[in-house]
């Protein structure tokens, strides 16, 4: 037999694939919020005289009130993304004050994390306008929101804090027809905003941190003392990124309660978990229709607040996946209850459990027991994540 093992010395192509350590922005923490803002705008003794002169020509009714913001970077493509290019063009994002470490609860965990305080600001241009679009008067109107964010922000990392889009309105009215003119008007403002915390780190491939080389290419003529070993930031997995869903469902489903179910009557549920396979945005439905009403219980409605991402699980079964979720909600009279939701997708038809379990005692006060669903467009689908992913050598 020959030797099997690979020879140590081969010569490759030029450009071929090999280790590689790269200088990059590493994101600690991503935030996006919507801040919206209402001030009541007076008209000066001067810009009201403008309008009533112009409403007094019946050529130039009606007026209206045109509110015009600046223009904002484009998220893509990231050469123009970068806020410091639209600097002085009339909006502003910066931090207020230092940032405060504090204790915030995240999945049922206290983590440590940084309190900051940010302040958004852009200049919104009020025109009136006559029936052809000719200007009767303008001005220019400061408008400001103060927000506080809880972020992983530790030391050695740079807070970036843009404005990705700027929405106005006139709620008060945009049509000014007759004598006397209002004296003010409420103007609406909404900021788009994006928040990240980021350092400059240095990654081998496939995201694993790495060392700079020692210079040892050199031998030093003197002794010297070695410099200190390069640390980066630590990472706060508890609060970013986000842990992700192995599988999302959606659709509706109705059924009777089955018999070893807490009472006895129709039950439906209409589910959206895991939408673009995250729990942001997933929503849940439940509604029961009681057929004793001599039990003293009626019919409820129950939406679910909040989801576990820790309780979140999808499992194979025969023939088809069921996914396991539980949270917390509210009934339609106020009522506030956990939840434990089954539901299962199968080429032999479609099921689902629902339990509702009184939040200080963890007794369950209601359970429907395993459904089988009549009228149904219930759908499981997997979500790729890195565990599916297979790399090639």
């Amino acid at each position: 037999m020959g030797n099997m093992h690979k020879p140590r010395n081969i010569k490759h192509a030029s450009n071929s694939l090999q280790d590689e350590c790269i200088r990059v922005p590493k994101v600690y923490d991503w935030v996006t919020d919507t801040l919206t803002v209402t001030k009541t705008i007076p008209f000066t003794e001067e810009q009201l005289e403008e309008i009533e002169c112009a409403m007094d020509d019946p050529d130039r009714r009606p007026l209206r009130l045109i509110s015009r913001t600046p223009k904002t970077p484009p998220l893509f493509p990231l050469n123009q993304s970068n806020p410091k290019l639209y600097e002085n063009n009339g909006f502003f994002c910066e931090q207020i004050g230092e940032k405060r470490n504090v204790t915030v609860p995240v999945a049922g965990d206290f983590v440590d994390a940084q309190l900051v305080d940010l302040l958004f600001n852009t200049d919104v241009k009020i025109e009136v306008v006559d029936r052809h679009g000719e200007a009767v008067t303008e001005c220019v109107i400061d408008v400001a929101a103060m927000e506080s964010f809880v972020l992983c922000f530790p030391d050695g990392t740079d807070l970036l804090c843009r404005i990705s889009r700027i929405f106005s309105r006139i709620s008060s009215g945009t049509i000014l027809l007759n004598n006397p003119a209002p004296t003010s008007f409420k103007l609406e403002v909404t900021f788009c905003v994006d928040v990240q915390v980021e350092a400059e780190v240095k990654l081998e491939v496939l995201a694993k941190f790495c060392d700079p080389r020692e210079n040892n290419i050199v031998a030093p003529e003197n002794e010297v003392t070695p410099c200190p070993p390069v640390t980066f930031p630590e990472q706060c997995p508890s609060i970013f990124p986000a842990k992700g869903c192995e599988c999302q469902a959606s659709g509706e489903a109705t059924g009777v309660t089955s018999e070893e179910a807490t009472e006895q009557g129709q039950v439906g549920i209409l589910v959206d978990i895991c939408p673009d396979c995250s729990l942001v945005n997933s929503t849940f439905e439940f509604t029961f229709d009681d057929r004793d009403r001599g039990d003293g219980l009626r019919n409820l409605t129950f939406i679910a607040d909040s989801f576990d991402p820790e309780t979140l699980e999808c499992k194979d079964v025969k023939g088809g996946t069921k996914l396991i979720a539980s949270g917390d909600g509210h009934t339609d009279d106020g009522r506030h209850f956990d939840f434990n939701l089954a539901l299962v997708d199968s080429k032999f038809g479609s099921q689902f459990q629902v339990q509702l379990i009184h939040e200080r005692t963890g007794k369950v006060i209601f359970d429907t027991g395993v459904v089988d669903a009549g009228e149904c467009t219930l759908s499981i689908q997997d979500c790729v994540d890195f565990d599916d992913l297979k790399f090639k050598v």
